[in-house]
């Protein structure tokens, strides 16, 4: 058998005095320094253009789309996240998505969807804030994923860098670079997964 030997408390110990007061001294102390976390929601997180918010579309000057439905986004995506059905179109881009939608619910924002995105069609957004009364006010549409293409140019410039888009090799197309607009838009590149996988896959891609 072990005795256990209990301690007196004293009276402030029984009647929480002690307690109360070393957190009054402690409050009182730190109440008057500066604070070092965010006030959230009344100061805002104004994210760099690395930050990883909800996926958008991008729209370009004409109002469209920038999308072309090659589904590849719908194919890596790892929760099944997206769901697209393409169309035809009179435009130069000849397909176009009829429908676009992504579950928000499901979403990781892991990016690949903008990796594998040989037209820059899809990006991660800098929006972070998700509300909604019920599931299905988290199935955003095509309308709702559509964002104008000035408001994203800081996430594009970055990815640009990030994954060397744009970016020829001279020995291969005897020619130092290429940008938007200037013959390289839409080619899947040297060195990306895009470039990658058809190698590995051809026409099944």
């Amino acid at each position: 058998m072990v005795l256990v030997k209990q301690r007196k408390l004293s009276l402030g110990e029984r009647f929480y005095f002690k307690t109360v007061l070393v957190g009054l001294v402690y409050t009182v102390k730190n109440i008057f320094k500066k604070k070092i976390t965010r006030q959230y929601p009344e100061v805002k997180l104004d994210p760099a253009p690395s930050f990883h918010g909800v996926p958008v579309l991008v729209q370009d000057t004409e109002g469209n789309p920038k999308c072309v439905a090659c589904g590849l986004c719908e194919f890596v995506c790892p929760p099944i996240a997206i769901h697209i059905v393409g169309t035809e179109t009179d435009r130069p881009i000849e397909r176009a998505p009829k429908t676009f939608q992504i579950d928000m619910l499901r979403c990781i924002e892991c990016g690949y969807c903008e990796e594998v995105c040989p037209e820059e069609a899809i990006v991660m957004s800098q929006e972070y804030e998700l509300v909604g009364g019920n599931r299905h006010d988290f199935k955003w549409e095509l309308d709702q994923l559509l964002t104008p293409e000035s408001k994203l140019k800081p996430r594009l410039e970055y990815i640009r860098k990030t994954f060397h888009r744009w970016r020829v090799d001279a020995r291969d197309e005897g020619t130092a670079a290429a940008v938007p607009g200037k013959g390289g838009a839409g080619k899947p590149l040297q060195g990306t997964k895009v470039h990658a996988a058809l190698e590995r896959y051809g026409d099944n891609y």
